[in-house]
């Protein structure tokens, strides 16, 4: 039997009331030869029995002990029989012409990975009128800086050959909310990525506690940047400075802004300032917005603290 052109692979942890919509958005897909891994990552509500009532062939259930969102990931691609992998949170959904677009633009224009533009939904998956735009050029760069969008919702907006999967490109399963920026990092320090200017993801932003995930949100991107520091993409101290104040001063911003606790938000404030002065140029607001990612999905758990 010839493999699958795509795998598809859904993290689904606690994912019971939003699962049905996601596998639902994969079959109505205009490219069929695809399959469908979910991989439910030690549910306790009826996750796993709903992953085994769609009754598509191509659909296949991976059942691990819980693990975290990065863990399912690594497991579904290890899972993965297709030439090409694509990713989607268990909350989110894809466009009806998703994956024929985004293989579309890898053959006629080249790259390795390919992602387009997303459109921020509400908790019931409609359209906010909202769209997360992604960056041409430059992902790296853009990655490492944090000032901008480089490629949105990237756990849900993202389709990669498998020529980048070698066994040295996988989640970091220590991170939670920042594993696909690291992922995208190592990526796009390796291989030349694409994107389609057009929303093609529909991203679920459901009502989250801000206060209880600045916490994660804060060891989450010290540890991104200590993974990048060690793949050398950090080596320059012009940049090195540049990139860590935007760091601090976004943990800071999260702590002022979404947690309400000023006393924590000024050292990180005062560190990003010794290491570039100009970071108080912009907004604390805007500052904060493209690095969080306070999304309430119950496809992941709280990462292990970073060591």
């Amino acid at each position: 039997m010839n493999p699958p052109e795509v795998s598809v692979i859904i993290p689904a942890y606690n994912a019971e009331p939003w699962l049905a919509a996601a596998v639902a958005s994969v079959q109505a897909q205009t490219f069929t030869n695809w399959e469908l891994i979910i991989v439910n990552d030690g549910s306790t509500d009826g996750t796993i029995l709903a992953a085994h009532t769609f009754g598509d062939p191509r659909i296949r259930v991976v059942d691990q002990a819980n693990a975290g969102v990065s863990a399912a990931r690594n497991a579904g691609i290890a899972a993965a029989r297709g030439h090409f992998v694509a990713f989607l949170d268990a909350d989110d959904a894809l466009g009806s012409n998703n994956l024929e677009v985004m293989l579309a633009c890898l053959r006629e224009q080249g790259g390795e990975w390919v992602f387009g533009d997303i459109l921020h939904c509400d908790e019931h998956l409609q359209p906010t009128g909202q769209v997360a735009a992604g960056a041409d050029h430059d992902h790296l760069r853009i990655l490492l800086l944090q000032e901008r969008h480089a490629v949105p919702g990237a756990g849900s907006n993202m389709l990669v050959s498998r020529n980048c999967l070698g066994s040295d490109v996988r989640f970091d399963e220590h991170l939670s909310n920042a594993a696909d920026q690291d992922f995208t990092m190592q990526l796009a320090m390796r291989y030349p990525g694409r994107r389609v200017p057009n929303a093609f993801t529909l991203y679920r932003n459901a009502p989250a506690s801000m206060s209880k995930s600045v916490p994660l949100f804060q060891r989450d991107h010290l540890r991104l940047f200590r993974n990048a520091r060690e793949r050398g993409l950090l080596d320059n101290p012009l940049l090195r400075r540049r990139c860590m104040a935007n760091v601090y001063w976004s943990i800071g911003g999260s702590w002022w802004l979404l947690a309400g606790e000023h006393l924590r938000a000024l050292p990180w404030f005062f560190r990003a300032f010794l290491l570039a002065p100009r970071v108080i140029v912009r907004p604390v607001r805007k500052r904060i917005g493209p690095m969080a990612k306070h999304k309430a999905t119950s496809t992941t758990k709280p990462a292990p603290a970073a060591q």
